[in-house]
């Protein structure tokens, strides 16, 4: 028989026999596209929040200088504990390290550099952090350590510093000839930057 003659209880029941077979999975396919939808409303929210609270603990640590540095202390253990997936909990510790070491702290310096390694997700982070920690340990007195840092793999852009940075530590190490060389690469390889002060080092080596 054509659906077109048959009678209103026939298309009745036939879509009680469809709903019967089909009208769980159809439910289920509602309630999982409403979810989806509120779910990733809920997501983007939580993100947007997220970042939100984490900049404004950050624009606190801004604030302080070397010289009050506990006062920033809470803040910094709150972007790390909550946020350590935002960019403000590294550029945070960051900060803290280069607090410490300018008050002579290292080992507090090399502890936030270590949080920004094992926890950011940014290899720009890393990168500067990798750099800064192989000054504070050439700082603590281990060279050796520091030069391990400087042969990890960097961008181009990090070369002129890494050079100037070798040569800090060959200088250390009383091996002027290597620290010459890295110098110079330093100088060839600055783009824009200022080298008065690698030229000076340079030049206080003397010629080989």
């Amino acid at each position: 028989m054509s659906s077109d003659y048959k009678t209103d209880d026939e298309k009745v029941e036939e879509l009680k026999a469809w709903w019967k077979e089909n009208g769980t999975s159809v439910i289920a396919g509602i309630a999982l596209a409403i979810a989806g939808l509120f779910g990733w409303q809920y997501w983007k929210d939580y993100q947007t929040n997220t970042a939100a609270e984490a900049s404004a603990l950050y624009a606190q640590v801004s604030k302080v200088d070397a010289a009050a540095l506990d006062q920033a202390l809470p803040q910094v253990q709150t972007l790390q504990n909550n946020y350590a997936s935002t960019p403000y909990a590294a550029t945070a510790s960051l900060k803290m390290a280069q607090q410490y070491a300018e008050k002579g702290q290292y080992e507090q310096a090399a502890t936030a550099l270590h949080w920004v390694l094992d926890n950011s997700k940014e290899d720009a982070f890393k990168h500067i952090a990798n750099i800064r920690l192989a000054r504070v340990l050439l700082a603590m007195g281990k060279p050796d350590d520091a030069l391990g840092l400087t042969n990890q793999t960097y961008p181009a852009a990090y070369q002129s510093l890494i050079e100037e940075l070798k040569g800090d530590i060959y200088t250390a190490q009383k091996k002027t000839a290597e620290a010459r060389a890295a110098y110079d690469k330093a100088i060839l390889g600055s783009t824009g930057g200022s080298t008065e002060l690698i030229k000076m080092k340079r030049d206080s080596l003397g010629e080989g």
